[in-house]
Formats: structure tokens, sequence, C-alpha cells
């Protein structure tokens, strides 16, 4: 059964972060993040929630409650939202501000063709 440090292990891993820069970021020892992963050790609920926010999951995910990482909720579904991260990957792939631009124009070329079709499919 997978576990909490399972979780927090990938996410590192997706976030392409060694285990001593993901304990500097959420302000603890090398030692006691790795004994997170192990599940040697068992963070505070302010360490898991700041983990969540950290990697932009929900708790339940954390926790093993839920395998959806975010909440409907807290999820955009406009992509133009989602594209002005700074900090998105393509399968563990950093993107550049130069590539999230290509693909910016890329989707706003679409957008704008689609709401042309409709404005011309109403008043045609």
């Amino acid at each position: 059964m997978i576990g909490y440090g399972e979780r927090l292990r990938a996410l590192r891993k997706e976030n392409q972060l060694t285990l001593e820069s993901a304990a500097r970021i959420v302000g603890v020892a090398k030692s006691t993040y790795a004994g997170y992963e192990t599940e040697f050790r068992k963070p505070s609920l302010d360490k898991i929630s700041l983990f969540a926010d950290f990697y932009h999951v929900s708790v339940d995910y954390l926790l093993c409650l839920t395998d959806q990482q975010s909440t409907e909720e807290g999820q955009s579904h406009n992509a133009k939202t989602f594209l002005s991260k700074g900090d998105l990957h393509w399968d563990g792939v950093p993107l550049s501000e130069e590539e999230l631009h290509y693909i910016r124009d890329f989707l706003e070329t679409i957008a704008e063709k689609k709401s042309k079709q409709k404005s011309d499919n109403k008043f045609g």
C-alpha cells in the first residue's frame, strides 16, 4: 500500500528536487525529510499543509485518502490561468519562459480562430 512517504518522494522527484533542496525549502534537516519519505518520521500537520501548498496538491492526496492530486474546486480549467504559472514542466522536463510563450501564443491563436468562427456562424 502506498503511503505518504512514497507520495512525498514522487512529488520531490517530479519537481526535480534533491533531498537537500526539498528539506531546505520546507525548513527541515535533510535527514528529517528523508525520514518522512521512508516513513520513519511522521510530519506534523503544519508540515503536511506546507508540503501540500508547495507541491500544489491536496492534503488528502498526501495522506493517501485520494489518488486525485488536487480538489476539483482548487483546479483551474482555464488554460490561460494554468499557463501563467512559471514552474511548469512536461513529464519532468522543465519548460522555459520562452517555450511557455510559444505555447500561450499558439493557444491564443486557436481561441481567436474559434471565437471568429462562432461570431461568423452567429451573423452568417
